[in-house]
């Protein structure tokens, strides 16, 4: 009890942000601004989703995929989350395809993660292909960028952190070719854009990318150049990490990308159906430390999330609220009731994070607390 007060969550700060009149994005939101109704500009520039594609649209997209012979003709990525878990029961029993699923642990897939893999494909029959990385390895590249980060701490930095997960991409491509399938679909879901992350790096939002994470050429220099100088005000940065992100951000950026669909491109996104299917059918499990299903998969989320809560009264889950206001899914009260709870600091997995990569707990949370943070009106 001692170290979960440790934790801090400025609710009546955060309540007294200026946010948009249509969605929640709140006055810290990077390069925001708001016209004279209230409504900001990443309203202003949204785009709806699915509009004009169905998955029948996806039925003759991947009819070519179709092998005679019985063998496996899709490979799923699949990190045991929701959306992921959805598109393998999608894709098994709606697209009627023979499916391989492939999950890539980085250190940060989490135990409750693998076991809902193993519901879900077992009750399916399907294969799933785990590929482990040097966990030891990645976990200590975490801990040495969270202790260069402590030392100057730069909203923009904070995506070093994940670094590490996004060979997600390189071993997909690896895998297909060994196993000698084209098809590959992916859960991604539009609606968990978080820009915000790069946009504290100093860039400006791209309200036309086709993908969540796609980033133009001269945004990729900035990027980098905004990485630079904080590797020079921070030499820790310097560290054997240094070649797991530059290796992460090719898989990410450069891989090339065939044969490739999102499903959610094609079937609307809806929480409720999603949830109710995969905790009556595969008997879905949920964290303890929260009511969402969102991100408990992974092990990372709970602290960065209470970072940007801390520091700036908002985190993705602002983010992914208000492109369901957006898309008509959600009201904007229905999505204030919400983040005002998902923001809340999650204990036990947080916890977890911090004594798997080997930080001391209350060293940690309380070297964060100490920074100036939205009850003291940070720059931001």
């Amino acid at each position: 009890k001692k170290l979960k007060k440790l934790l801090i969550y400025p609710i009546n700060e955060i309540k007294l942000l200026k946010r948009c009149s249509k969605c929640i994005l709140p006055e810290t939101f990077p390069f925001i601004f708001y016209d004279s109704k209230g409504v900001c500009n990443y309203c202003k520039n949204y785009k709806l989703n699915n509009k004009n594609k169905s998955i029948d649209d996806l039925i003759k997209l991947v009819e070519p995929y179709r092998k005679s012979n019985g063998s496996q003709e899709v490979l799923l990525p699949y990190s045991g989350g929701r959306d992921s878990t959805y598109t393998v029961h999608i894709v098994k029993n709606e697209l009627g395809l023979n499916p391989v699923t492939f999950t890539y642990d980085w250190g940060m897939v989490t135990d409750l993660a693998r076991r809902n893999i193993a519901r879900v494909c077992g009750e399916l029959g399907i294969e799933n292909i785990i590929i482990a990385a040097d966990i030891h390895w990645k976990r200590n590249n975490i801990r040495k960028n969270i202790i260069a980060w402590l030392k100057n701490p730069e909203l923009g930095m904070i995506p070093l952190f994940m670094a590490g997960d996004k060979y997600f991409f390189y071993y997909a491509r690896k895998i297909k070719k060994q196993l000698g399938i084209d098809l590959e679909i992916w859960g991604i879901n539009n609606l968990e854009n978080t820009d915000f992350k790069i946009g504290f790096s100093g860039i400006k939002p791209q309200f036309n990318k086709k993908r969540i994470y796609s980033i133009s050429v001269i945004n990729k220099l900035k990027l980098f150049g905004f990485v630079g100088k904080n590797l020079i005000k921070s030499p820790s940065y310097l560290n054997q990490s240094v070649f797991d992100s530059i290796g992460s951000i090719a898989s990410r950026y450069f891989t090339s990308k065939k044969d490739y669909f999102h499903l959610f491109d094609y079937l609307n996104w809806d929480e409720n159906i999603i949830n109710e299917t995969i905790e009556k059918k595969y008997n879905w499990e949920k964290a303890v430390d929260t009511d969402s299903t969102w991100r408990i998969g992974d092990g990372t989320a709970s602290f960065y999330n209470y970072i940007y809560t801390l520091f700036v009264g908002f985190s993705e889950n602002d983010t992914f609220r208000s492109n369901q206001i957006r898309e008509g899914l959600i009201t904007r009260e229905e999505a204030l009731s919400f983040v005002y709870k998902e923001n809340e600091p999650r204990y036990n997995s947080l916890k977890w994070y911090l004594d798997i990569i080997g930080l001391d707990y209350k060293t940690t949370i309380n070297k964060i607390n100490d920074f100036p943070n939205i009850k003291s009106k940070l720059r931001y």
